[in-house]
């Protein structure tokens, strides 16, 4: 953005820029809808201790993909980097228009390995990623070294750390198509490393798609603070959770390579039990008390901040309190009570509820709720009309905690398909619909055309 506060892309009402923004809400909205229909509690895993499948993880990855270039445009022009480094810009402005295009056509169709022709469609998607990565965490860096602001290293240490999560991701796709080959390169790093092809590439997987969300999630909570920021850099709660974040990334990030590319793996804590079957892994510990617990607390302190656009910055730490709590609240009191909750086990007492968790935590934790964070901040900088951003806003906290609410009771207290908790999450899931609507709606610049930043503080990145 610009050092008076005012985002590039809505230096016109409708700039080529902002068309690709709009348009991307929409490419996502409609993704996103679509995943109703492929990844719900009463289809891939509405039996306790089902994974999804292959088709439901390639769409996923084709909505989660258009969703990190979406937060890679939004970052670049937050951070300056849009107009500071503008062949960095480019490149993340094309890449992420070909890799959601793509990567969502490939995601509907590639149902199966063997469907050739969508499964590149898609490779070329990820390749497209890795170079919005790469130049995202140079323009980040390049700012970060200028400015020395805390939430410009936090965002340039998660674009990174997600590069080395499509790294991973690359590798074991390669093996998952082609298996031990070439054997003397895939087949001999297994064997040096002391495991089978197959364990290394399970590991991988793992580490790729533990790493690559809460990367982004970092990237999100650094840039809504670098969105509001001030040049005293903010509050201390904010700088402290900032620094929070950044040090758990790095950590994760070291975790997750290490695991991915190894035998070696986080260990158990506070194991309890039979057969130790209860206690916490220790890369959650780092990524849920670091990176997601300093990302609530830099979102409190934005929140308590006196700024302007005080419904934005508390529903954001809203968003972030109902993210932390489904994912490291829920998740560890699961994996505290693993004996009852069984952990995949489908005989366990708990088994249906596990199941519920394993979806709810990962489709609306980890993909929704950062979605939503990142649709505040395109409201934040492209709104026109004050009205219809403060309506979008209010839709979109009010279906978050009503999804909330409904997945506390579906995952707690009743897993009938179609029972109460499906309707109040359903309810809360149609309301975040209508909040998109809106916020494309006061995105495209409709209304009356009065500026969303009144009373902002001057500021520079």
């Amino acid at each position: 953005m610009s050092k008076d506060g005012k985002s590039n892309l809505s230096d016109m009402l409708w700039s080529p820029e902002k068309r690709v923004v709009v348009g991307m809400l929409v490419w996502l909205l409609l993704l996103a809808l679509g995943s109703a229909f492929v990844n719900t509690p009463f289809q891939a895993q509405s039996a306790a201790g089902a994974n999804a499948g292959f088709a439901n993880v390639m769409y996923l990855h084709g909505l989660l993909i258009g969703m990190v270039g979406f937060v890679s445009l939004i970052a670049m022009d937050v951070f300056d980097a849009a107009r500071q480094h503008r062949t960095l810009w480019s490149l993340v402005l094309w890449g992420t228009i070909f890799a959601a295009l793509l990567s969502g056509i490939g995601g509907i169709f590639d149902r199966a390995i063997t469907d050739t022709f969508p499964l590149w469609i898609q490779i070329i998607s990820f390749f497209l990623l890795d170079l919005i990565l790469v130049a995202l965490s140079l323009a980040l860096f390049f700012r970060a070294a200028d400015t020395r602001r805390v939430w410009t290293w936090t965002a340039a240490i998660a674009a990174i750390s997600a590069l080395l999560a499509a790294i991973m991701g690359h590798i074991a796709g390669w093996m998952l198509e082609f298996g031990d080959w070439p054997k003397g390169i895939i087949g001999g790093y297994a064997t040096l490393a002391g495991m089978q092809w197959q364990v290394w590439m399970s590991n991988l997987i793992a580490s790729h798609s533990h790493e690559m969300v809460v990367a982004i999630i970092a990237l999100v909570v650094a840039t809504t603070c670098a969105a509001f920021g001030v040049d005293r850099a903010g509050s201390r709660l904010m700088k402290f959770g900032l620094w929070m974040a950044a040090v758990g990334t790095v950590a994760m990030s070291i975790i997750y390579v290490v695991g991915g590319f190894s035998l070696a793996q986080p260990p158990i804590l506070f194991s309890s039990g039979p057969g130790g079957i209860n206690g916490l892994a220790g890369d959650d510990l780092v990524t849920g008390i670091f990176v997601m617990g300093g990302g609530l607390l830099a979102l409190i302190g934005l929140g308590a901040e006196a700024l302007p656009d005080a419904v934005h910055r508390w529903g954001a730490a809203l968003i972030s309190a109902i993210l932390f709590v489904t994912v490291v609240v829920f998740g560890y009191y699961i994996e505290f009570h693993e004996n009852v909750f069984g952990s995949g086990a489908v005989n366990a007492p708990g088994a249906a509820a596990d199941s519920v968790f394993t979806w709810f935590h990962q489709d609306f934790a980890f993909f929704l709720l950062p979605a939503i964070l990142t649709v505040l901040l395109a409201l934040k900088w492209l709104a026109v009309d004050e009205a219809l951003r403060r309506s979008a806003t209010w839709t979109l906290i009010a279906g978050a905690v009503v999804s909330f609410v409904g997945g506390l009771l579906y995952i707690f207290v009743n897993q009938t398909s179609h029972g109460v908790s499906f309707i109040i999450t359903t309810i809360g899931f149609a309301v975040i619909v209508v909040g998109a609507l809106l916020a494309i709606w006061s995105v495209t610049g409709r209304g009356q055309p009065q500026p969303a930043r009144t009373a902002r503080l001057q500021h520079s990145h």
